[in-house]
């Protein structure tokens, strides 16, 4: 197994992993701010982790087109939101 497929691996593991942590705080968080931008900001590391998957093993350069431009937007809209509010109150 080559050193890229082996770290692409490890990387949609773990930001996979860390996506089904935000997504848990969504459903037990009471702050709406914060269920809001746990959202976005697991949405991000799932369709990231996601890509990073797809890339190495499944559909190649189809997940770059779609993945990784859908993990762009919800990163871009996780940073205007958190502008936009400036805090989690």
């Amino acid at each position: 197994m080559a050193i890229e497929t082996t770290l692409g691996l490890i990387d949609g593991i773990s930001l996979v992993a860390a996506s089904f942590v935000l997504l848990f705080l969504v459903l037990k968080s009471n702050l709406r701010s914060l269920r809001i931008l746990s959202l976005l900001l697991g949405l991000f590391a799932l369709s990231h982790g996601l890509y990073h998957l797809f890339f190495n093993f499944v559909i190649g350069y189809t997940a770059r087109a779609v993945l990784d431009s859908l993990s762009v937007i919800f990163l871009v809209t996780f940073a205007l939101y958190f502008t936009k509010k400036g805090s989690l109150s």
